[in-house]
C-alpha cells in the first residue's frame, strides 16, 4: 500500500496554536474518520517526542504496510506515527502527515498538520477544463471543503488553508515574510484581536467567504478566482503579519 498520493498534490494544512489531545495528528484523523475517511494500513512510525524538520529525517523511521485501523489510531495517539495513509470518499487516497519546517528542528507540536491529496482535475486551469472536468472539479472541491470544514469545526485551528503544490506556513514563517492566501480559514478566536478584523475585512472584499461554526473561510481561487490579484496579495500580506504577531510564543 502506497503512502503518498500521485501527481500534483492538493493539501489541507492546519496550524494549531493550542494543544490538541491526544495528538494533533490523531485529532485530525478522527475528524476525517467522522466524515467517512478510513485508514488503509500504511503508516510511517518512529520514536516518540523526537524533534525534526522533515519527517524523513527522523532517525529510526520505518514503514508498516498493513496495520489495523486500531493500531494506527494508537500510534497516532502515542506520538509514534508520523505519516498515515487514508482513503477519503469523494477525494481518493490521502496522506495525513506533518509539514516540514526547513531550518528549524521542532517537536511534532511545532509542525502544521497536512492532509495531502491528489489534485486531479483541480490542477487543470479552469479555462482549459471540458464539461466533464468542470463537473469533476466541482465535486472534488465540495468534498475537500467538507473535510476542511469538519476539521475546523471539530478542532478550531488558528488557521487552515487549501493549496496546490505549496507549503503550509508556520507563524514563524509568516513573521519571516511568508504569506497566507488565497484559500484560508481563520478562527474566530483570532479575528477580533489587535487589528486582525480590519485586515481580514480587506481580504473579504476581494474573496468569496463562507462563515463556519468556528471561523470564516476566505477563498480567492478555490470557490472563485479573485478579479483583483494585487489587492488580494496586499490584503493577505497585511493579515499574515498580524496573525504572525498574534501567535508569537513570547506574547
Amino acid at each position: 500500500m502506497t503512502l503518498w498520493p500521485e501527481g500534483a498534490h492538493l493539501t489541507i494544512g492546519l496550524w494549531f496554536d493550542r494543544p490538541v489531545l491526544p495528538s494533533a495528528l490523531r485529532a485530525v484523523g478522527d475528524a476525517l474518520e467522522a466524515e467517512g475517511g478510513r485508514y488503509t494500513g500504511a503508516v510511517y512510525v518512529g520514536p516518540p517526542a523526537v524533534p525534526f524538520d522533515w519527517v524523513f529525517d527522523i532517525e529510526g523511521l520505518s514503514h508498516v504496510h498493513d496495520a489495523a485501523a486500531s493500531a494506527v489510531r494508537d500510534r497516532m495517539a502515542d506520538g509514534t506515527a508520523y505519516r498515515v495513509s487514508m482513503a477519503l470518499p469523494g477525494v481518493g487516497p490521502a496522506a495525513l502527515t506533518f509539514e516540514g519546517t526547513p531550518g528549524a528542528v521542532l517537536p511534532a507540536s511545532g509542525h502544521p498538520v497536512d492532509v495531502v491529496m491528489e489534485s486531479d482535475v483541480l490542477f487543470i486551469p479552469p479555462e482549459h477544463r471540458d464539461d466533464d472536468e468542470r463537473a469533476a472539479a466541482q465535486a472534488l472541491q465540495a468534498a475537500v471543503l467538507r473535510y476542511l470544514e469538519a476539521c475546523c469545526t471539530a478542532l478550531d485551528p488558528a488557521y487552515a488553508l487549501v493549496h496546490v503544490e505549496e507549503a503550509t506556513p508556520t507563524p514563524a514563517a509568516l513573521a519571516a515574510g511568508g504569506r497566507l492566501g488565497g484559500d484560508v480559514f481563520v478562527s474566530r478566536r483570532l479575528a477580533g484581536l489587535d487589528g486582525l478584523g480590519t485586515a481580514l475585512a480587506d481580504v473579504a472584499r476581494v474573496s468569496e467567504t463562507l462563515d463556519w461554526e468556528t471561523g470564516t473561510f476566505y477563498s480567492s481561487d478555490f470557490l472563485a478566482e479573485t478579479p483583483d490579484r494585487p489587492a488580494l496579495v496586499a490584503a493577505w500580506t497585511a493579515a499574515s503579519a498580524v496573525i504572525a504577531d498574534l501567535l508569537r510564543h513570547d506574547r
